[in-house]
This record gives C-alpha cells, sequence and structure tokens, in this order.
C-alpha cells in the first residue's frame, strides 16, 4: 500500500474524478484492448480532459518487461536489437505516461543518430526516440490538432502496427511501438483532419459539469487533494487498486468472450445504413463491446454491449468523404435498433463466429 501511495502522489486519483462516465469508460475499454487504437478526449478548457489522461496510468496493471531502451516483452514476437543478443532478465514496470510535446521533430519522435558519439568517436549508434520510450507505457498528445500532420501520421502509423522502423544516415533499426494512445483537444483551437480523426478508436466529447451537487463535490475534491495529496491519494488507492484488478482479470477473459452472428450483422447493417467511410467503425464497435463484456464478466458480447460502447466509436466517423456531418447519439442508436432488428433476431442470431469455420467455409 505505501508503494502504491508514492506511484500515485503525484497525480489526481483516477477514482476520485467526479463524472465524466463515458470517458473514465472508453479509458478503461482501451486499458483492456489497447490494440483498438487509442481515445480522444475533445471538450473546452477546464472540463479534466488532462487530469483524465494523468490519472489513468494508475489503473493500469504492470507488465513484465525486460531491462532495456525499449521496454520489449520477454516472450514477445518483436525485440529490439540488444535483446534478440541478449534479452537478460525482466521485471515488473509500472505503464507511464510519456508525453509528446508539440514542438517534436521526426527525429526526437522516431529516433536518430547519437551525436555525441558520431562526434567524439566517429560512431553511427542509434538513439531512440518517444516511440521507443513509449513501448508497452501510455502515448499522451495534447492538443493532438495542433501537432503537425507528418508527425501525428507517425504515431498513428505506429498506434496501428505496433512497429516503429527508422531507415536513414545509415541506420536501419526496427524495434516493437506497442503503446496506450491518448489524445485531448480542445474544438475551439482548431479542427483535427478527418484522416487523423479516423484513426482513433474511441472519441468523447467532455461537456462542462452543471449540476451544482457535483460542480461541490469537484469544487471540494480539488481543494483536499491541494491541501494533501498523498492522503488524498490514500482514499481513492483502493478504488483504483478494484479497477486495476478488474482491467488485468478482464484481459484475461478477452479472447474468450464470444461473438454472436447477430451482433456482428446488426453492427454491419448499422455502419451501412449510417453511410460510414470505410469499415473501422465496424471493427471497433465490436472490439470495444467485446472489452466492456469482458469487464463486465459476461461470457458474450450483447446488444446492451453494442448500445453502449458505439456512440464513442462513431460520433466522429466521416461520412461520404468528409462532406457529410458525423452521426450523432440518437442517430447512431437508432440505427443499431434497425441493424438489431434485421439480424439481431433471426434463427442464426445466436450462433457463435468463429474464424476459423467462418473461413473453411469460403474455400
Amino acid at each position: 500500500m505505501e508503494v502504491l501511495a508514492v506511484e500515485i502522489s503525484s497525480s489526481y486519483p483516477f477514482s476520485g474524478i467526479v463524472g465524466q462516465s463515458d470517458a473514465k469508460l472508453a479509458l478503461i475499454l482501451l486499458a483492456i484492448d489497447p490494440g483498438m487504437g487509442g481515445v480522444l478526449l475533445t471538450g473546452q478548457k477546464g472540463t479534466g480532459k488532462s487530469t483524465l489522461v494523468r490519472a489513468m496510468p494508475q489503473i493500469l496493471p504492470a507488465v513484465k518487461v525486460n531491462h532495456c531502451s525499449y521496454h520489449c516483452l520477454p516472450d514477445g514476437a518483436l525485440m529490439c536489437p540488444d535483446c534478440k543478443a541478449n534479452p537478460g532478465n525482466s521485471f515488473e514496470l509500472k505503464p507511464e505516461l510519456v508525453n509528446v510535446p508539440l514542438g517534436a521533430d521526426q527525429d526526437s519522435l522516431l529516433g536518430a543518430v547519437k551525436m555525441d558519439s558520431l562526434l567524439r568517436e566517429g560512431k553511427i549508434e542509434f538513439e531512440p526516440g518517444l516511440l521507443a520510450a513509449a513501448n508497452n507505457q501510455v502515448l499522451y498528445i495534447d492538443e493532438v490538432n495542433l501537432l503537425p500532420d507528418n508527425i501525428a501520421d507517425n504515431i498513428l502509423d505506429c498506434a496501428a502496427s505496433g512497429v516503429n522502423s527508422v531507415e536513414k544516415d545509415n541506420i536501419s533499426v526496427t524495434h516493437p511501438a506497442k503503446f496506450i494512445l491518448l489524445g485531448t483537444m480542445n474544438p475551439e483551437e482548431g479542427r483535427l483532419r478527418p484522416q487523423i480523426l479516423d484513426r482513433f478508436a474511441l472519441s468523447v466529447s467532455i461537456e462542462t459539469i452543471d449540476e451544482p451537487d457535483k460542480r461541490i463535490e469537484i469544487v471540494q475534491r480539488v481543494l483536499a487533494y491541494g491541501e494533501s495529496p498523498i492522503d488524498f491519494n490514500r482514499v481513492f488507492s483502493k478504488q483504483n487498486e478494484s479497477l486495476r484488478n478488474s482491467i488485468s482479470l478482464a484481459r484475461t477473459k478477452l479472447s474468450s468472450v464470444d461473438l454472436p452472428l447477430g451482433m456482428l450483422g446488426t453492427v454491419a447493417a448499422a455502419m451501412a445504413g449510417m453511410g460510414l467511410d470505410g469499415q473501422r467503425a465496424d471493427i471497433v464497435t465490436l472490439r470495444a463491446a467485446r472489452a466492456l463484456a469482458a469487464f463486465d464478466n459476461k461470457s458474450s458480447v450483447t446488444f446492451e454491449c453494442l448500445k453502449k460502447v458505439a456512440p464513442m466509436c462513431v460520433s466522429h466517423r466521416t461520412r461520404e468523404g468528409g462532406l457529410k456531418s458525423a452521426p450523432d447519439k440518437n442517430e447512431i442508436l437508432k440505427a443499431l435498433q434497425t441493424g438489431y432488428s434485421n439480424y439481431g433476431k433471426g434463427k442464426d442470431a445466436g450462433k457463435i463466429w468463429n474464424w476459423r469455420e467462418s473461413l473453411e467455409s469460403k474455400n
């Protein structure tokens, strides 16, 4: 318990944040299935976006990694050059936040030649960048809408592939770059390019809390935290620990959660009916629903799971190449209901999707 207090004393406790249930759920689902692609939190200044992001590492289970600059997994399919040569001993790493500054360039992000070694010894050595530091960590982009497009593209490419490859200046290095991606932005400061926006798996708009009782609670907690951060964190440490254990358990259950064909057809029909560009929305909605089912200790994805996650998976998606505005929550839920009526109640709706059987039946 003492170690926990030290780890969380520098940031506001995740469980102590008042309201913002949708944003919290999005972060929890991403923690369960980081491969979905990242969470974007949008909202005006002072709505708690950064507070939520900085608190997220508190609820992440520790990860066993190697002693190297890249935090390689001991049993990972891809390892850095050092771990390939000498894996060494592993240790438990508590995930931390790696910030991407607005002034970041490609060298600081991807990695570059060590100039001191080159100038002093004439040796060409690779200096890992932010993507290396973020492997098996949390990568945070504040004001992502103000980040140069090429930097944002590089980050999102690595988030999708889990790999960073650098080939320049007589250097050829490939290393793992799997991270939990979080972005925040204030829409008043500029829009995000649709191609980049679409790459975020989940998006939640954070609104200012209007209820007086909740505002009172927020003020009281912020003042209490300011007076004694360690004592304040200690109050919520058990809730954080419980949430962390639930996320860890959900990760182990994720692959065993069944996906009924009726739910798959419901999502496909709903996304087609809304005219969404591409199929990222279909895939992300099903993955998020599966993560939610695992978190709620359900054996299979249900229609209730779909309704809960679909708005955060779809409300930022482009239509007609960006010429048509994204669907709102009511349109999304209506499309889901229509899809469920057509596909969720048929005779084969309860049959469980099996990828082996699905592929073999088509070959």
